[in-house]
């Protein structure tokens, strides 16, 4: 480890403390997997959080550049089991260019004397650290230590946080004046290093190239590249350099117009081309919206239904079922409906066998059930012997697993099928009738019920509306 990193990771793990009494704090580190105290069993757990925030902070260590930490701050909940909590546990999820999955643990110094500080306030604590990188999205979860039990409600609240990047528009105009191109664009605050490149088309050669450095607080910067006469379909490509993408950062163009000086302004003689290119289309737009409207009053409901799971984005759905169920021929063949038909992300434990392996079980579940638009229990009413002898050498001691997982899946959701307004994230489904004689956990009898391929309109239906 080099010495800049060396310093910069201990300015992280150190940017950490409470907001209120001085004489307690906290220490945070990394770590890796699930928390220890899952492997006991705890009489008294603390309460959630009370509040989970979170703000993107400037940093500049030695550089002229804008780069940025994630400040994570949190309140506790003003009750008698505070005097058992020892740590807080804050998991962060990047999404974007690439994905990556860290933890850190902040343990407070001494033990909970009393439920608020000095003046009679809640306990407020902060942590400044994970590098954010332009272009990301970052899911932030926090839960208290000791976690909850096996088949106790898991407490846990989460956020999401969306890093600067892609907001950067560069506004780019570029203008020909006899032999000289003259490019205006608007400067980023991530970095002050880019190259301009001109070329007649995109297959074809640069024609022209110029590095270019600009000054720290400047925000609309202007350059003129020599030219030829005869080139006059030039289009112009910006490549920023920002620290953490490097030379992979996301290029803008801009398309080249002939520009004339008059009176010291310039302006741009084929303003009425553009003017008639706007009202063409304007009205292209409007006839498709007219031809959508009519097309969607003479389909049926099925057809409108998928016109819409087309253009939306996709739902997170997480599938629980038990052992009794063939994974084979049934979880797969539904997963594979569920992708396909109603455009939908799926989420099953036999494909994270490696993240379970590292989170817990408890903590997996509990972290799907945060980033799922919809949970479906599978349930079957009978049992397909020829399907378990053809497949049992195949899934092994699968089914023990499922059967398991199906059960804490139970456990750890109940509390929320109770509440009237996150009920209607808990789906059942089956592919027969189900009727009072079965042997599923009859608190699922709250959840919205379907008979596939019976009420599949209906099913596709409801699924898409998690998105509205």
């Amino acid at each position: 480890m080099t010495l800049a990193a060396s310093v910069l990771l201990s300015l992280v793990l150190s940017s950490c403390g409470s907001w209120g009494q001085d004489w307690l704090s906290i220490t945070c580190g990394f770590e890796t997997g699930p928390a220890r105290e899952l492997r006991k069993w705890h009489n008294l757990t603390p309460a959630d959080l009370h509040n989970l925030s979170a703000q993107l902070v400037e940093t500049e260590v030695e550089t002229y550049f804008r780069s940025y930490l994630i400040n994570i701050s949190w309140s506790l909940s003003i009750d008698a089991s505070i005097k058992v909590l020892t740590a807080t546990k804050i998991c962060v999820m990047s999404k974007g260019t690439r994905e990556h999955f860290e933890c850190i643990r902040c343990n407070y110094t001494e033990k909970f004397q009393s439920q608020t500080t000095f003046g009679h306030r809640r306990w407020q604590f902060h942590y400044i650290g994970f590098p954010v990188e332009p272009d990301m999205f970052y899911l932030i979860s926090a839960y208290n230590l000791p976690p909850a039990n096996i088949y106790e409600d898991s407490p846990s609240k989460s956020i999401m946080l969306t890093s600067p990047g892609s907001l950067w528009n560069p506004n780019i105009t570029v203008c020909k004046i006899v032999a000289e191109v003259e490019v205006n664009f608007t400067t980023s605050s991530l970095g002050t290093k880019y190259a301009i490149l001109l070329q007649e088309c995109e297959e074809c050669d640069v024609s022209a190239e110029m590095d270019l450095m600009t000054k720290i607080n400047e925000t609309r910067t202007s350059v003129r590249i020599p030219v030829s006469d005869q080139s006059n379909n030039l289009s112009v490509q910006i490549i920023p350099y920002f620290p953490k993408c490097g030379t992979d950062c996301p290029r803008r163009k801009g398309t080249l117009t002939e520009c004339v000086q008059n009176q010291g302004t310039i302006t741009i003689n084929s303003a009425g081309r553009y003017v008639f290119y706007i009202l063409a289309a304007l009205c292209v737009i409007l006839c498709v919206v007219t031809a959508v409207v009519c097309f969607r009053r003479i389909n049926d409901t099925k057809q409108m239904f998928f016109l819409r799971t087309a253009l939306q984005q996709p739902v997170k759905v997480l599938v629980v079922y038990p052992k009794e169920i063939c994974f084979h021929h049934t979880v797969l063949v539904f997963a594979d409906f569920l992708h396909k038909c109603c455009q939908s992300d799926v989420i099953i434990d036999m494909w994270q066998k490696r993240r379970i392996a590292e989170q817990g079980p408890v903590q997996w579940l509990a972290f799907q059930k945060e980033v799922a638009d919809k949970v479906i229990f599978l349930v079957s009413s009978y049992t397909n012997s020829e399907c378990d002898a053809v497949c049992h050498k195949s899934i092994g001691n699968h089914k023990d697993n499922s059967e398991c997982m199906f059960t804490l899946a139970f456990n750890l959701f109940c509390s929320d099928m109770k509440n009237m307004s996150s009920l209607h994230k808990y789906m059942l489904v089956s592919f027969s009738e189900i009727n009072s004689k079965e042997t599923f956990p009859s608190a699922l009898n709250s959840c919205a019920k379907y008979c596939l391929m019976k009420d599949i309109d209906i099913f596709c239906r409801d699924l898409s509306c998690s998105h509205r």
